[in-house]
């Protein structure tokens, strides 16, 4: 029988289920920090799926999607109106997602360091 392994995205996808959870609990516990925290936790799977596409494209000699580079910056400046958001309606679990969604990218800069795609 085929031994099951983790993948990457598994591993982070439960570190950021963890860190919602606990601020949802630990911020009143309420149904609005709940719903919150799934919806970052698929918006965070969602920019996982988006990265990993991005990083494909910028591997590839002549990308198919010519864009492709642009993510980031939307990305950024999504996030940056998200935190001014969040902040002023005071969802916590949500303003912990605007953190993780700005330090993700540098963890993948620092993962593909480590493991670099192969030029196509």
């Amino acid at each position: 029988m085929a031994k099951f392994k983790f993948r990457t995205w598994q591993y982070e996808a439960a570190f950021v289920s963890v860190v919602l959870a606990a601020v949802a609990f630990f911020t009143g516990n309420d149904i609005k920090e709940w719903i919150g925290a799934a919806a970052v936790l698929f918006s965070f799977m969602h920019a996982q799926v988006s990265d990993r596409m991005a990083e494909a494209q910028a591997a590839m000699p002549v990308p198919s999607v010519e864009c492709h580079s642009k993510a980031g910056r939307y990305f950024l400046a999504k996030e940056s109106l998200w935190l001014v958001y969040f902040v002023m309606s005071q969802t916590w679990a949500a303003l912990v997602g605007v953190g993780i969604f700005l330090i993700y990218p540098f963890w993948r800069r620092y993962y593909r360091h480590l493991r670099p795609l192969a030029k196509k």
